[in-house]
């Protein structure tokens, strides 16, 4: 049996979430809370120990872990526009200004957030490498296979029941502090801690709800006073969760702690092919961020996104992410060539088709010709001839389109997936094609379609262009 976990590692506490795929849709089948020795065999052992009682039968088990972002150094940085390996190089010559770690020392990874004509901003996560080999090396050698790294929040805004298209503040209350992650279209910017705010070791002095709503509200004006002061960029939201948020505020779906501003409880939002089991709202609040990172096998590519491994670890993912893309092209072609022999075979069956009728339209035409009169002869000749000029034309039409297709496959850039290319009726001249890439493919594409298919008219219908990455949505419409 292959499982599919979500991880969420703070301090010494693991949060699991593990999953199995049933068709098409992926099931919980298991909700748990480890506490992690600091000795690495132990913690080994006790990772072992826990698969042995819940994941017995697993014969696969592949991970996705989210790191805390009080472990990790964020920042926005500009470049030029550059992109691929020289802008991965660029990042990491930037390291020391984002992190006071040395760049041999460091893990990374970044994503582009917006672009201009000759600039653009990226975001730049910097995390210690010592610290992420150590755990990915607890994790294998208990036979979990980890194939992603993400900050936590990440995750957290992949499964929230609430938009994250602006900038949101999150408060994840929990025993041993608050952490405080500001947001921006999904993405952790900035984040801070407290510690220590409910009770202390000997149990005394424990704070009521209304103490920790109190501490909410200080601190998270505070950030945003910081964060609007120093961005010029206001938040739009607050999301509360945590232990214990949903310990003293129950499910509360809405609150005003930070009016006008609206302040939600973090619940989790309906996933389709996602099946909960028996496991209710009230058990699945508590696993919010590992639930996300279990999402994130959902996707058509998990390798896809911020990913925090070592130099190593990621040369492999993205070797393994280069073949799927080549796979992916070789498959378009292999189906458009597969479309090019179909159209061509309907070709030849109607010709056929159209043979037949007209031979039995000949000898029809012949056993009559004595008795019928000359305006009918007229008739039966020109009906003929129609037929005629009819089959000829389909068979015309049908080598065009292969012709067509051959070239539209020629022309397409490795980068690109065509999902469906829709010709509207035998008579039509209008082709809708569809497909997934990156903006400056699906432009190149588009280029390339105007300039050297032999279309009259190739129109960019809709692309997605406001996400940057590589399944950007396009429809391109070619009329002949």
């Amino acid at each position: 049996m292959n499982y599919y976990l979500g991880l969420e590692l703070k301090g010494n506490q693991l949060k699991i979430a593990a999953f199995k795929k049933v068709r098409q849709s992926f099931e919980i089948v298991k909700l748990d809370t480890l506490d992690i020795p600091a000795d690495a065999d132990e913690a080994t052992r006790v990772v072992s120990f826990w698969i042995g009682q819940h994941l017995a039968e697993a014969t696969s088990l592949k991970a996705v872990l989210t790191i805390s972002e009080s472990s990790l150094y964020i920042k926005e940085l500009e470049f030029p526009k550059i992109h691929g390996e020289k802008l991965n190089e660029a990042v990491y010559w930037e390291i020391p200004s984002v992190a006071p770690i040395k760049q041999n020392e460091a893990v990374f990874d970044w994503q582009i957030i917006s672009e201009e004509k000759d600039m653009q901003k990226v975001l730049v996560i910097v995390g210690k490498s010592n610290y992420i080999q150590n755990i990915i090396l607890i994790l294998r050698n208990a036979q979990i296979d980890v194939v992603a790294i993400e900050p936590s929040a990440s995750a957290f805004a992949r499964i929230t029941n609430a938009p994250f298209d602006s900038t949101t503040l999150i408060c994840l209350a929990e025993e041993l502090g608050t952490e405080y992650i500001i947001l921006k279209n999904g993405l952790p910017y900035f984040t801070t801690s407290t510690s220590g705010n409910i009770s202390n070791h000997n149990n005394k002095n424990i704070k009521t709800g209304a103490d920790l709503m109190s501490e909410l509200v200080y601190e998270g004006k505070k950030i945003m006073g910081y964060w609007e002061k120093r961005e010029s960029n206001s938040v739009h939201q607050v999301i509360v969760a945590g232990d214990l948020a949903y310990k003293f505020f129950g499910l509360t779906t809405a609150l005003n702690l930070f009016p006008p501003m609206p302040t939600q409880i973090g619940t989790v939002k309906k996933v389709e092919h996602l099946n909960t089991g028996d496991y209710q709202e009230n058990a699945l609040v508590g696993y919010l961020i590992s639930l996300g990172a279990g999402m994130r096998h959902m996707q058509k590519d998990v390798y896809q996104g911020v990913n925090l491994f070592p130099p190593a670890e990621k040369s492999k993912s993205e070797k393994i992410q280069t073949q799927k893309k080549q796979i992916s092209n070789l498959m378009n072609f292999v189906y458009i060539n597969i479309v090019v022999l179909a159209v061509i075979s309907v070709a030849i069956l109607a010709s056929n088709f159209w043979w037949i009728s007209l031979d039995r339209q000949h000898n029809s035409l012949g056993e009559t010709v004595n008795s019928r009169e000359t305006n009918a002869l007229i008739d039966e000749i020109s009906s003929t001839n129609t037929a005629i000029q009819n089959v000829t034309a389909l068979a015309r039409r049908q080598v065009d389109s292969g012709a067509r297709m051959k070239t539209m496959s020629g022309l397409l850039p490795e980068t690109l997936r065509l999902t469906q290319i829709n010709m509207t009726g035998v008579r039509s001249e209008e082709w809708t094609i569809e497909g997934l890439g990156d903006r400056d493919s699906v432009l190149v594409y588009h280029k390339l379609l105007t300039q050297q298919s032999g279309a009259v008219e190739v129109d960019l219908a809709y692309s997605s262009f406001n996400n940057n990455t590589q399944d950007n949505q396009f429809i391109i419409i070619v009329r002949w």
